[in-house]
């Protein structure tokens, strides 16, 4: 007789993870970690910042799987207003139920393409480029999330850049498979790619 109301109380105490259970936990716990540098949603307001709402969860999982491990290195940033740091120690400060909670919630935020002005030429080639080198693995013009890549479509000019050449200088690890494609790139090849996708991508 005692068995459903202790269920209940389990599940409203959220002691069972039911969905609805702790609801506003991830978005206050998004804002507080990441808000500053990503936006509360996932959407940046800092060129040198990647949006990330609308990221697949694994994409956003695996992540922040590198970054803890230090198979990727976090560069030193300070959002206005706030304090420096990176995303290697943000990532120590969290649990593994924090990175399961945020990387759900981002996935479920819709992704914005930052407007910008892009050169139209360069983009064109860019296109081209994208369609035969990248399009396999970044579909749609690199902003289908369901890839469980990152969405390139519509992220600032200077994230691409900087993120462009720290896989050039070899800072930041690839996939095998795209090592191979990437180092065939010349380096206006690079930038019109870069172009494509200010422009962005698949959602011109």
């Amino acid at each position: 007789m005692m068995k459903r109301p202790v269920v209940a109380l389990l599940c409203l105490t959220g002691l069972i993870g039911l969905p609805f259970a702790n609801a506003a936990g991830p978005e206050i716990l998004a804002r507080e970690k990441c808000g500053n540098c990503h936006g509360d949603e996932g959407v940046s307001r800092n060129d040198r910042v990647p949006s990330i709402a609308g990221f697949s969860a694994q994409t956003i999982s695996g992540m922040l799987e590198a970054y803890a491990s230090g198979d990727r290195r976090g560069v030193r940033h300070k959002p206005e207003g706030g304090e420096e740091t990176d995303m290697g120690e943000v990532v120590k400060a969290l649990t593994d139920e924090d990175k399961k909670a945020l990387a759900g919630f981002f996935s479920q935020q819709k992704f914005r393409a930052h407007p910008q002005d892009a050169n139209a030429a360069l983009a064109a080639e860019g296109a081209r480029i994208h369609e035969e080198k990248c399009e396999k693995c970044h579909s749609d013009g690199g902003t289908n999330a369901n890839d469980d890549a990152a969405i390139l479509g519509g992220q600032w000019r200077a994230y691409l850049g900087k993120g462009f050449k720290q896989l050039t200088t070899g800072e930041r690890t690839m996939p095998e498979k795209m090592r191979k494609r990437f180092e065939k790139l010349s380096k206006d090849q690079k930038t019109q790619l870069i172009e494509y996708y200010v422009s962005g991508g698949g959602k011109r």
